[in-house]
């Protein structure tokens, strides 16, 4: 196992020495940290003009929906044209809606507050999984997994420390301050991204498709390999309960009576455990295929039973310590699964894999969400949270007994790819 302190110094290496994947990390950081701030003062603004508990769960469905409808044509997209002035494009245009919300909170427009979410997150599909398919083009092979590891642990922490300090400033400053700073990370973001020198694609050896036959070349890569369709759907699991996540705001309103700042407590609970998850779970695998699928599917079964113990907090502390550990679980899973894409999907469809990859859990994200916000109408807070977290656990152990014949097996899953020049 490589000790976490351990994997600080070599990510410290990593960040001195390679410059483009210094401001590639640097862009996600305000990227991010700008988005979580928002969301907090955003969920805060539509429970309180709609007095609805399950309110929030919609700005959540509102968060990852979108992405799911608008990533095929992210994927195709970032197979086809100049991968870096694709991501400068997406954060530009990510300051309109960004500033739209100032608008919502000012004339009290919760529908407009739901819309200018969906419009960032249609365009974050530009954004977040075209990332993941540059990274191997800006760092060595033999750096990647770290790579990916220090990414997915940049989503945590943002949301951690966004989170955090956004319930802060919104109830210290006003929501209108948070919107600002979110559309100041997007254009900061920006010029980080257009300061990387590597190229973010290689050179295309031959014509590609068009974009129908390009989406239909997705299941054809994947079809014939296990390991592929397995991981490509794996972070539904974990989405299929992440309406939960939705609810988070309600419990700390309703439940605790914590008001924004309670909001930012629970949601950075959520982002402290995103953050850790990720080393935590490279630290388990030790560079090994069977293992990194056999922790994959126990992340998504830990996830599920911590929120199973949500419901019995009877302080925001114990709430908080919930949330870190389930998403520590789901943190974990996202990352591992998302480098075992990497390292088995040839560049030439690596954008449109990744995309599939981010659809797909935004799909179950968003599913879920709503999903969540109408039972809770219903049946009740407590009770949603119980039939949510039995559904995850459900679906990683369902997922466990699907792969066994992989993590089982005496040969490495994790074969990278050979080049295939059919794909450009």
């Amino acid at each position: 196992m490589v000790p976490l302190t351990g994997q600080a110094a070599a990510l410290l290496a990593l960040l001195r020495r390679n410059s483009d994947f210094r401001r590639l990390f640097f862009a996600s950081v305000v990227s991010l940290c700008g988005d979580w701030f928002a969301y907090v003062a955003v969920s805060g603004l539509v429970i309180d003009d709609t007095g609805r508990e399950g309110a929030g769960a919609l700005v959540f469905a509102a968060s990852v929906l979108p992405v799911f409808l608008a990533a095929p044509i992210a994927g195709v997209v970032a197979d086809r044209v100049d991968r870096k002035r694709l991501m400068i494009a997406a954060d530009v245009l990510r300051v309109i809606p960004a500033l739209g919300l100032l608008v919502a909170d000012a004339h009290h427009l919760p529908l407009l507050a739901l819309a200018c979410v969906a419009m960032i997150a249609a365009l974050s599909a530009f954004f977040e999984p075209v990332t993941a398919a540059v990274l191997p083009n800006v760092v060595d092979l033999r750096d990647l997994s770290l790579a990916q590891s220090t990414m997915g642990a940049v989503w945590g922490s943002m949301l951690f420390v966004g989170a955090a300090i956004g319930g802060l400033v919104a109830a210290g400053l006003g929501r209108p301050a948070s919107f600002v700073a979110n559309a100041a990370t997007f254009a900061l973001s920006a010029v980080l991204v257009w300061r990387v020198r590597a190229p973010f694609q290689q050179r295309r050896t031959v014509a590609l498709p068009s974009p129908w036959r390009a989406i239909a070349d997705v299941w054809q890569f994947v079809r014939p390999r296990k390991v592929s369709y397995t991981l490509l759907v794996t972070k539904a699991g974990v989405g299929v309960g992440n309406g939960l996540v939705g609810l988070l705001p309600a419990y700390a309103l309703a439940v605790f009576g914590a008001g924004d700042l309670g909001i930012g407590v629970l949601v950075a609970g959520r982002g402290l455990g995103a953050l850790i998850g990720p080393f935590i779970g490279r630290a388990l695998v030790r560079d090994s295929g069977q293992r990194l699928l056999l922790i994959t599917g126990l992340s998504i079964v830990s996830y599920g039973v911590c929120y199973l113990l949500l419901p019995s907090a009877g302080t925001i502390a114990a709430a908080a310590l919930c949330v870190v550990c389930a998403h520590a679980g789901g943190g974990s899973q996202w990352m591992l699964s998302t480098f075992g894409l990497q390292v088995t999907t040839p560049d030439g469809i690596r954008g449109r894999v990744m995309s599939a990859d981010f659809g797909f859990a935004t799909l179950a994200m968003g599913v879920s969400s709503l999903v969540a916000g109408g039972l809770t109408e219903v049946i009740g807070l407590r009770p949603t949270s119980y039939a949510l977290s039995t559904v995850a656990v459900a679906a990683g152990l369902g997922w466990l007994w699907w792969t066994r014949d992989l993590w089982s097996s005496p040969r490495d899953p994790l074969t990278p790819p050979a080049p295939d020049a059919s794909l450009g």
